[in-house]
């Protein structure tokens, strides 16, 4: 009876206010800590009710979820912007392996998506073949479309794990919308994992206070805790023009901790960790203890892979952000913790080029260290990074004349298989591969 009556409520509340625009876009998915859930976002020019529903057939999508919106204010260079209302709604209790149909939006206004799909990962421990897409600063830009364009093409993708830097919006807020809006037939099937880069920073107003407003507020990830913002490490530039800093710098540090910052979760046979270079690092800092219980926790033989993704890349021979200041000191505080807890491959973004190397540890070629990937070349709006330094005896591959993307497949406990593609031509066969062994389980070479 209270159910019929809040509902009716909500009809007449609804009747003095028809005039609402909840129209849907934007729309992306994430996973949540663990297979069983996954978090609906979108957009709508007003504030209206955020309503998910969804089943595992598409003639009836019996269940129902309610969520909650919020909008934001963005103030740069004298420009103001408002964005629409950011809706998040999380399902839980998800079958893994499944597909689920869903439509999201305002079902008592009538606006609402098209039904739409996504498939859940394997549940923690089984052994099902898992492909990541794998990417890095993607934009707007022709280039960015012909990533996507591939990616949608690659039918064996799970998920999408992104090394930050975004949309390139770089403070003129409206790009965040045409980005979400260009990476919907994407995001909106597929869970699209991401970090902050530098251009997620975006300097907000008249203070360092205000940063990774929209990142913050658009993106759901899978939360340790709220946000918790302090003091600036490293300050930017000041842009001698403006005579205010730089929206989105390159050297920079702030205290940035939880949130989208920094988290984990897990799917199959994999323990995805994702950092961030620009918030503080050191040993005594929130991030830090964070990864060193986070790794301490993980249990190889349900979860063997530890795959780690964040922006600024440790292990990089191109000339651009070679040895930036907040890269230096996380490597200097966080190098041992991935060598003593083997990690098994790391992704960076922020050099716009594609670099592997071999297994290393403290700039030595070493069995059981780390496989670092930088593919920060998806199509950003810079331009490709295509000089180098002598090339060190850690590189294995390196490219700075092609765009591209990367699909990494978890083949088993002892196997994993890294495939990069370039967006010119036929995607028949990859520019450079890598079967990785587990060296956690006493493997180093796979046959």
């Amino acid at each position: 009876m209270m159910l019929i009556l809040s509902l009716l409520f909500i009809q007449t509340l609804y009747a003095f206010n028809s005039n609402l625009n909840c129209s849907v876009s934007q729309i992306h998915i994430a996973q949540g800590v663990n297979p069983s859930s996954m978090t609906i976002s979108w957009v709508t020019p007003d504030d209206c009710f955020s309503h998910v529903k969804y089943g595992v057939n598409d003639n009836l999508l019996e269940n129902i979820v309610y969520g909650s919106s919020s909008s934001y204010e963005f103030y740069y260079n004298n420009k103001y912007y408002k964005s629409g209302y950011i809706h998040h709604v999380l399902l839980t209790d998800l079958e893994p392996i499944t597909t689920y149909y869903y439509q999201c939006g305002d079902f008592i206004e009538s606006s609402v998506s098209d039904i739409l799909t996504f498939k859940t990962l394997p549940k923690i421990g089984d052994n099902t073949q898992i492909t990541f897409g794998i990417l890095g600063d993607i934009g707007q830009t022709k280039h960015s479309l012909s990533t996507l364009s591939h990616l949608m093409k690659e039918h064996d993708v799970n998920m999408i794990l992104h090394a930050g830097d975004l949309s390139y919006a770089d403070c003129e807020q409206p790009l965040w919308d045409s980005y979400g809006e260009m990476t919907e037939p994407l995001a909106s099937h597929k869970p699209w994992m991401v970090c902050p880069g530098n251009h997620e920073i975006e300097f907000n107003g008249t203070d360092y206070m205000n940063l990774y407003t929209a990142f913050e507020n658009r993106y759901r990830m899978p939360y340790i805790e709220p946000p918790l913002f302090g003091d600036v490490i490293t300050k930017s530039d000041v842009n001698s023009k403006t005579g205010m800093p730089y929206c989105t710098p390159s050297v920079f540090q702030s205290e940035y901790n939880y949130g989208n910052s920094f988290y984990s979760f897990e799917s199959g046979l994999a323990h995805i960790i994702y950092l961030n270079p620009y918030t503080n690092t050191n040993p005594t800092s929130l991030q830090y203890n964070w990864l060193q219980n986070n790794l301490a926790l993980v249990d190889r033989l349900i979860t063997p892979w530890i795959i780690i993704v964040m922006h600024c890349p440790w292990y990089s021979s191109n000339m651009n952000h070679y040895a930036d200041s907040q890269t230096v000191l996380m490597r200097e505080s966080m190098e041992d913790l991935f060598y003593e807890y083997k990690v098994n491959i790391v992704f960076n973004g922020h050099v716009h080029d594609y670099e592997r190397t071999y297994p290393v540890y403290r700039n030595e070629t070493d069995i059981h260290g780390p496989v670092y990937i930088t593919i920060g070349n998806a199509g950003n709006l810079e331009g490709l990074d295509n000089k180098y330094y002598p090339e060190p005896k850690w590189s294995a591959f390196r490219n700075g004349t092609d765009y591209g993307y990367g699909m990494l497949t978890v083949l088993d406990e002892k196997k994993l298989l890294w495939r990069w593609y370039v967006n010119g031509g036929k995607q028949m066969f990859p520019r450079d591969k890598l079967l990785l062994c587990n060296s956690v389980s006493g493997f180093t070479k796979c046959s």
